[in-house]
């Protein structure tokens, strides 16, 4: 069984609810109102009364994230401390991340880029386990067979004239490249009629939704956007420290190991990263909850 069927209670489901906004600007908790961070405050006395302080130090920096992510307005209801106690389950996070606060400390290329940056390790560490642990959920989760269904229609759409399909039953292949007939039978189908939970909800056979470089470049890239980072001289579109501390990251979570780190995570693999940066480049990037809520 693997985790996401382990917690119910995030089970993915494509109705993606409407408060998530699009093509938001990233915002730093240094950017927002005094008003709007008592607010988030008061969430967090109501969710964690007997350890507030340590958790207010501790999701300083993801206060924009959360905040900017999800449209408290339009949700009919202010923020609460139940939706900061649902999505902010540091044990959890730290069980299924193998993540270690002490680890980070002691990661002194990792420590130094935060110092460069003008970063506390705390509240920087609290973002990385953050996202982590969304995005190592979504790495498990497929498309449903809904969706390719809708993806195919699509295609076919587009380009028929190389169309062909090969069905196997029990070991015995039957393919069909009539690419009229491939089109008729699939778009004949009425979605409607189709099992909701059975078919929609199923997340776990299909092809993965996400490469896991892109999951590289969801972590790495939110971090770079949301954390009120202290930039002088930027003379390109990033700093030397902020590559290094990129690379540091996706080392620090296991994404880019071996056996010289400080290569690793330094000048010497900037291509690492401004590959990276230049492949998933636009792309859009998912609020790390979005399939969970």
């Amino acid at each position: 069984m693997n985790e996401v069927e382990k917690r119910p209670q995030e089970m993915a489901s494509t109705y993606f609810n409407p408060i998530i906004k699009e093509n938001r600007k990233p915002l730093t908790v240094d950017e927002l109102d005094k008003e709007t961070v008592c607010l988030f405050e008061q969430a967090v006395d109501e969710a964690f009364p007997t350890e507030r302080e340590v958790v207010k130090k501790r999701t300083r920096y993801l206060i924009p994230y959360i905040l900017q992510a999800i449209d408290w307005e339009n949700y009919s209801s202010p923020l609460h401390g139940w939706h900061l106690a649902y999505y902010y389950k540091r044990d959890r996070f730290l069980d299924v991340t193998k993540l270690d606060y002490e680890y980070f400390c002691n990661h002194t290329l990792l420590i130094n880029s935060l110092e460069q940056l003008g970063l506390e390790p705390e509240p920087t560490f609290e973002f990385i386990l953050f996202l982590k642990y969304y995005y190592t959920l979504r790495s498990e989760l497929h498309y449903s067979p809904l969706e390719q269904l809708q993806q195919l229609k699509s295609a076919l759409d587009v380009d028929l004239e190389r169309a062909s399909m090969t069905v196997s039953v029990n070991g015995k292949n039957f393919k069909f490249e009539n690419k009229e007939f491939v089109k008729a039978l699939f778009s004949g189908i009425d979605c409607s009629k189709l099992d909701y939970f059975k078919f929609k909800d199923n997340f776990n056979e299909g092809p993965s939704r996400d490469k896991i470089r892109a999951l590289d470049y969801y972590l790495v890239k939110t971090l770079l956007d949301y954390l009120p980072i202290k930039v002088t001289n930027r003379r390109g579109r990033f700093t030397q420290a902020e590559r290094n501390f990129s690379l540091c990251v996706l080392n620090f979570c296991g994404r880019l190991t071996g056996g010289d780190i400080e290569g690793i995570c330094s000048h010497e693999n900037n291509v690492t990263f401004d590959k990276l940066m230049r492949d998933f480049k636009d792309t859009p990037i998912p609020f790390a909850m979005e399939l969970f809520l």
